[in-house]
C-alpha cells in the first residue's frame, strides 16, 4: 500500500472519529485502528496529533483540486483566491461536523494549534498555488493572511446557511482587507 493510501485512511478515519467525538479525546491508536492500519506504520505518516492535522489539510486540499474549475473570467488573483476558497469549504461541507470538532480542538488547545501551524500555513500555500497566485516575493506574506482568512471564515461557516451567504461575505470582505496581499 503506498503512503499516500495510508495517509487517505488516517485522514478519513480521523475526520470520522471527529465527526462523533472531540479533539481532545482523538488518539493516534484509535486513527489507527480505524484506518486498519498497524500503529508502529502511523508513526511515519502522523507521529502526532497536529502532523494529523496536516494529513486531514492535504486529503481537503486534493479534494479541493479534483474540483475546482479555474473561471476563464477569473482574471485577478483575489477573484481566483476566492473560488479556491469557496471551492475548499464545497469539500468541507460533508465534513461540517468533524471540521467543527477539528476547529474547536485546537481552538482550546494552544499547543497543538501552534504544532499544526506549518502545516495550516503549507495548506493555505498550496491554495494560493491552486489559485496560480503563489507568485511574488511575499508568498508567505500571502499564506499567513489566506490562513486567517479560512480561520475567520470557518467560525462564520459553522452558522451559516446552505448558500454560503455569510460565509462568502466574510471571505470577501476579508480577501478587501488584505489589500496589497491579494
Amino acid at each position: 500500500m503506498s503512503a499516500t493510501d495510508i495517509e487517505g485512511r488516517l485522514a478519513e478515519s480521523a475526520l470520522r472519529l471527529l465527526a462523533k467525538g472531540s479533539w481532545q479525546d482523538l488518539t493516534l491508536a484509535a486513527v489507527a485502528r480505524s484506518a486498519k492500519a498497524p500503529l508502529a506504520s502511523v508513526r511515519a505518516h502522523a507521529p502526532s496529533k497536529p502532523a494529523l492535522t496536516g494529513l486531514i489539510l492535504q486529503r481537503t486540499a486534493d479534494q479541493a483540486a479534483a474540483r475546482y474549475k479555474k473561471d476563464r473570467s477569473s482574471g485577478t488573483a483575489r477573484d481566483r483566491i476566492f473560488d479556491v476558497v469557496l471551492t475548499w469549504f464545497e469539500v468541507l461541507a460533508p465534513r461540517r461536523a468533524a471540521i467543527k470538532s477539528l476547529y474547536e480542538g485546537l481552538k482550546r488547545d494552544p499547543l497543538a494549534l501552534v504544532g499544526a501551524r506549518r502545516e495550516l500555513l503549507a495548506h493555505a500555500e498550496w491554495l494560493l498555488a491552486l489559485a496560480e497566485a503563489d507568485t511574488g516575493r511575499f508568498v508567505s506574506a500571502r499564506a499567513t493572511a489566506l490562513a486567517a482568512v479560512l480561520v475567520r471564515a470557518l467560525s462564520v461557516w459553522f452558522e451559516d446557511d446552505q448558500q454560503l451567504t455569510r460565509t462568502m461575505a466574510r471571505i470577501d470582505g476579508d480577501l478587501r482587507r488584505a489589500g496589497p496581499l491579494f
